[in-house]
């Protein structure tokens, strides 16, 4: 987001079209993810009027993407609503009724799991063999256990010791592998078993902290992501809906699609935007969903979808030991780790990195402890800039009303004398 003061229209400056009250602040808004629609909306609802929003790409939403296929929606981007209790995007999906056709298997009450809760979960070795349920529970069990204790490094101030070198991964393998090692009630062989599933679960938590590996996040830091209380729910209409509801109070003329953004020149004296360079079965029916993480993710979406559906059909056929699994009949996949505008799904907080971190991310520029010295010219915003929502859409649109605050506050004198 980037923001200065004009007194005229250019004739040759790209943004500079219609009518512009003098001395009123131009705002550019670069992108139109949740973040940068609420910034915008949150600007127009407050009297700005010249703000223009650039997209880089030929639609609106950001890492929200949700896909027709059949009567049913499938998101390869944001999915879920994390918590309910103060949490704007849920607020917002409430009120406009997306949330009445959500049932039990859409919506989750505690810790997300990537597996369904609908039937009975089967956990197969790769030669077919199914571990036993009373295992999978007892080695469950434990790894939670654990897992609480990686929150007590941040919320309760614990030093972290040397061995984990402060890797959520390296901390939760080892404790683990040390408990199964001590069980003097399982055998060889059933300790063999749980030790073979710990990089199985540790794989998953890489996905939902969307790292290369759980060993690269940040054990001292792990604590500090703050869950909103009450259930998680999936929008059946898909999360789409709620990017054009924010949509929806911008007028269509303030987003311009398919401009990217390639360099902003500012600096303390004027600021000048360059703008773009112009050069349940019922619902989903027979699906199998499935989650890659880490470099292999990179691996897969440079595979054609060809090579996709022989390599998991055959992984399939492997761990189930039934070779007759037929191969899909269309492969619907994300590639945001390729995507030149994200490179990526969403942030975590990495080894040797903090949320103070994400803190100095987001300090617009120039930055000082008074707006009025310096008016700010260049601001961030977007889940990676939210110390405590980091990885969500809700951090994300909390985020660009944050921005937008910051430029309404700066300009309130500006407003007050009116015309």
């Amino acid at each position: 987001m980037q923001s200065c003061e004009s007194s005229g229209d250019s004739a040759d400056d790209p943004l500079s079209r219609g009518l512009r009250r003098r001395g009123q602040p131009r705002v550019v808004v670069i992108g139109a993810g949740l973040a940068g629609l609420a910034a915008a909306r949150a600007l127009l609802e407050q009297g700005f009027t010249d703000v223009t929003v650039l997209e880089a790409s030929s639609h609106i939403g950001g890492r929200v993407q949700s896909v027709k296929l059949g009567h049913a929606t499938f998101e390869l981007g944001a999915t879920w609503i994390h918590g309910s209790h103060g949490n704007p995007i849920y607020q917002l999906a409430e009120a406009n009724g997306l949330l009445e056709e959500t049932t039990d298997g859409e919506r989750s009450v505690g810790r997300i799991s990537l597996y369904s809760k609908n039937g009975v979960a089967c956990y197969l070795t790769n030669r077919g063999r199914r571990i036993p349920k009373d295992v999978v529970e007892e080695f469950s069990d434990l790894y939670n256990e654990v897992y609480n204790l990686t929150q007590e490094f941040f919320r309760n101030g614990k030093p972290v010791n040397a061995e984990s070198q402060n890797s959520v991964g390296v901390f939760t393998r080892e404790k683990v592998r040390n408990r199964i090692r001590d069980d003097p009630d399982d055998t060889e062989a059933t300790k063999r078993l749980k030790l073979a599933m710990i990089q199985q679960y540790l794989k998953v938590e890489s996905c939902e902290s969307s790292s290369h590996s759980i060993d690269e996040v940040s054990l001292s830091a792990f604590g500090e992501w703050t869950e909103i209380p009450g259930a998680h729910h999936i929008i059946p209409s898909g999360f789409m809906r709620v990017v054009e509801l924010l949509a929806k109070g911008i007028p269509p003329h303030v987003i311009q699609l398919g401009k990217p953004v390639r360099c902003i020149h500012w600096d303390q004296a004027s600021a000048r935007p360059r703008g773009p360079e112009i050069e349940p079965r019922e619902r989903y029916g027979h699906v199998l969903s499935g989650w890659i993480c880490g470099e292999e993710a990179l691996v897969m979406e440079r595979c054609d979808d060809e090579a996709v559906a022989e390599i998991c059909t055959e992984m399939l056929r492997q761990f189930t030991g039934n070779p007759n699994i037929p191969k899909p009949r269309r492969i619907l996949r994300s590639a945001w780790g390729s995507n030149p505008y994200f490179r990526g799904s969403y942030s975590y907080t990495q080894v040797g990195s903090s949320g103070a971190d994400v803190e100095k991310l987001a300090k617009p520029l120039p930055y000082t402890e008074s707006s009025k010295t310096a008016p700010m010219q260049v601001l961030f915003s977007g889940e990676a800039t939210h110390r405590k929502y980091y990885s969500t859409t809700h951090g994300a649109l909390l985020s660009g009303q944050r921005e937008a605050a910051r430029l309404i506050e700066m300009y309130r004198d500006l407003f007050q004398q009116g015309p």
